[in-house]
This record gives structure tokens, sequence and C-alpha cells, in this order.
């Protein structure tokens, strides 16, 4: 299993320039509605948001992996968006977010899920310089193929 093969290359936003955790998300939701990934763009903004009520999924580090398991999505998606300027999150460490990894996941798929959920953590953690880089790129292509490159590490 790769990362790359749960992302949508034309779902992936570069430098985003919004300034709030709820704008964000919404647009990140809007896009997969745009790509075909996603039936119901309210209903799912609806299942994020929930999730987002429970506990921040700023975790650190200037990321956020915002997840939600919603039946408006047919099979694990994962979309990228960068905000080179940072938003206010809500993170655990109080800081920035400047990278989103956002996880939907069909209701029965936790094993699944799950497994996608720690290999994105495993290529994050204590990875700074591989963050900067995903930070300021400049392309959807560029941040697979650093993607890609990171996984066979």
């Amino acid at each position: 299993m790769s990362l790359i093969d749960y992302i949508d290359k034309d779902s992936i936003m570069i430098d985003v320039q919004e300034t709030s955790k709820e704008r964000i998300l919404s647009k990140m939701i809007e896009r997969l509605s745009e790509c075909g990934l996603v039936s119901n763009k309210e209903e799912t903004e609806h299942s994020v948001v929930a999730r987002e009520k429970l506990m921040s999924t700023g975790v650190g580090n200037g990321i956020a992996i915002p997840h939600a398991k919603t039946d408006t999505v047919s099979k694990i998606i994962l979309s990228i968006a960068t905000i080179k300027s940072g938003i206010n999150y809500k993170a655990v460490d109080k800081k920035k977010v400047f990278l989103i990894f956002m996880l939907l996941a069909p209701k029965d798929s936790a094993s699944e899920n799950l497994k996608v959920l720690t290999s994105i953590a495993k290529i994050l953690r204590d990875n700074h310089s591989f963050i900067e880089k995903l930070i300021n790129t400049k392309s959807a292509d560029e941040i697979i193929s650093l993607i890609k490159e990171e996984e066979n590490k």
C-alpha cells in the first residue's frame, strides 16, 4: 500500500489562500466534490466538522490530518492542501498549520483507514525537511513525487 494509491492529483491544493480552519476544510471538500470523489458535499463537510468538534486534528509541527468515516465516499480518499502563510487550526502545539492531509473513508473500512493514518504519520513524524519541501511545492505532481520518494526510503 502506498499513500499515492489514495490521492487524486486533481484534489491537491497548493498554497491555499484561506485564513480559517473552517473555510479551508470546506474548500478542500468542495474540490473533492468537483473531482467527483464525494457524493454529497454537505454531508461530507458535516462528518469532517463533527470529527473536529471531538478534538482538533492539528497534530503539531504545522500539520493537520482531518479525517472522517462517511457514506459519501466509496473508497478511501486522501487529499492534500498547503497553506504557505499558515492558519490558526487550534493544533495541539498551538502553532499554525501549513500542511493538511484530509482522509475520508467509507464507514466499513476501519482497518484500512487506520493503516493509511499510520502511513501518513510515519512519513511526517519528525521529518521537518520533508514537511518543509511539501509546504513549498509548486505543483500537485511535485507533492506526489515527494511522497513517493519518501515512502521508498
